[in-house]
């Protein structure tokens, strides 16, 4: 097993994996798609603009160039963005990634196409999915990096290839267990990022912990329901990419996608709270393409219906929220 590792996004989620790799001493390079913070984190080892608080070990190479990213090692983890990945997929060329053993960290859909992140390196590289793996799971990038105790699932069509990652990645403070329900692992990983925003709308509303509550509930048998239409297992969401990572995005401090939903539940506009924020918030990108393929295949999501129309077509929360309520009275006649 080749301990050399390229990290491809130099985002909170791909510097605090480098980092935990270079605990476990493995041998990173890590990728950096700004020029200027390349030269930042070059002079001050610390990643100021996603990661600030945190100094990169110095065995960590860096490099704002694909092509030595590509060509450092024959293990490639992508912690790009979900908009992003299949441009720098392609800009790094299918040559270059042949026979290159892949895990995405990328918890999203891609927008336009309404893909899973796996299924966009598989329609890349003309892959069957057997070299590629995913992970998913509550780690927030920042207790990560702080050693904080953390399990997460890596999930693959390829039973080897899932424990080839769980190997590498495995330490004292990072638990690493393994699926073979690619489906179910995205899925939960991505949607838990759309219901986190209606967690937040809650919360800055302040309509208290029942509240919420009842709501968690109601966004988890949504996310069974959306995720059983695409052959994904339930039990995948009970597990830690469902349940596990819904609670974490949903209440933790440091989750921007319930940041955003407070946010607009103070009266800001989504384009404002996305511009004031350097880190990217994927639900933001995920809810169109959930709302969409809901739609296509025609599966009922109403927290999702209505989170799209407060976001994308400006619907007022209080008028969603009469409309559930009455949505609720109308199912218990």
């Amino acid at each position: 097993m080749s301990q050399k590792i390229s990290v491809i996004g130099a985002g909170a989620w791909g510097t605090a994996f480098s980092i935990h790799l270079a605990k476990l001493k493995k041998e990173v390079c890590l990728w950096i798609y700004e020029r200027d913070l390349f030269e930042i984190i070059g002079i001050k080892r610390e990643n100021t603009f996603y990661l600030p608080g945190f100094i990169l070990p110095d065995d960590v190479k860096l490099t704002y160039e694909l092509d030595y990213a590509a060509n450092y090692s024959e293990n490639i983890v992508f912690a790009v963005p979900s908009y992003a990945l299949r441009k720098v997929m392609e800009k790094m060329g299918k040559e270059a990634l042949k026979d290159k053993n892949i895990l995405i960290l990328t918890k999203g859909l891609e927008a336009e196409t309404c893909k899973r992140m796996s299924e966009v390196a598989e329609e890349i590289l003309m892959d069957s999915g057997e070299r590629i793996a995913v992970l998913s799971g509550p780690s927030f990038a920042r207790e990560v990096a702080s050693g904080v105790f953390t399990s997460v699932v890596i999930a693959s069509q390829n039973k080897d290839c899932a424990k080839y990652f769980q190997r590498l990645a495995h330490g004292l403070n990072l638990r690493v267990y393994t699926s073979d329900d690619v489906v179910g692992v995205e899925l939960g990983g991505a949607l838990k990022n759309v219901m986190a925003i209606g967690a937040g709308i809650i919360q800055g509303l302040s309509l208290g912990t029942n509240t919420l509550s009842a709501y968690i509930t109601r966004a988890l048998a949504e996310m069974k329901r959306f995720g059983k239409a695409f052959g994904a297992k339930e039990s995948t969401f009970m597990g830690l990419s469902g349940v596990g990572d819904l609670i974490l995005t949903s209440f933790g401090p440091l989750s921007r996608n319930r940041y955003f939903g407070m946010e607009i539940a103070k009266g800001k506009s989504p384009k404002e709270v996305l511009e004031s924020q350097k880190g990217v918030i994927e639900g933001y990108y995920t809810l169109f393409a959930v709302y969409n393929l809901s739609q296509r295949m025609k599966i009922e999501m109403p927290i999702t219906s209505e989170l799209y129309q407060i976001v994308y077509e400006g619907k007022s929360i209080e008028d969603s929220i009469k409309h559930i309520k009455e949505r609720e009275m109308k199912e218990e006649e």
